[in-house]
């Protein structure tokens, strides 16, 4: 698997500017996710386990979905329209 492609394309779709000293330390971190997906993979699960859905066996008060009408254009709710780019809205570097 080509590593630096993926951390390219990942970071091109989440609009994030990776400098080349930032790439090599996410390949890194990326490789040892992989190593640890595959060793949870590698466990022997008895065939008797029921999978687990949810972690919340009480009672929920969740609400009623409702239809809400047609969406909202962010160009009319949002504040700061000059941040807005291509759909999204520009945040401040804080790094």
């Amino acid at each position: 698997m080509d590593w630096s492609k993926l951390v390219k394309h990942v970071s091109d779709l989440a609009l994030v500017d990776l400098q080349k000293g930032e790439v090599e330390p996410l390949i890194r971190d990326l490789e040892k996710i992989v190593r640890m997906i595959n060793a949870v993979n590698e466990l022997k699960i008895s065939d008797d386990v029921e999978p687990l859905y949810t972690t919340f066996f009480g009672d929920v008060n969740l609400r009623d979905d409702v239809e809400v009408g047609e969406p909202t254009n962010i160009k009319d709710v949002c504040a700061v329209k000059e941040r807005i780019e291509g759909g999204y809205i520009r945040s401040p570097r804080t790094l």
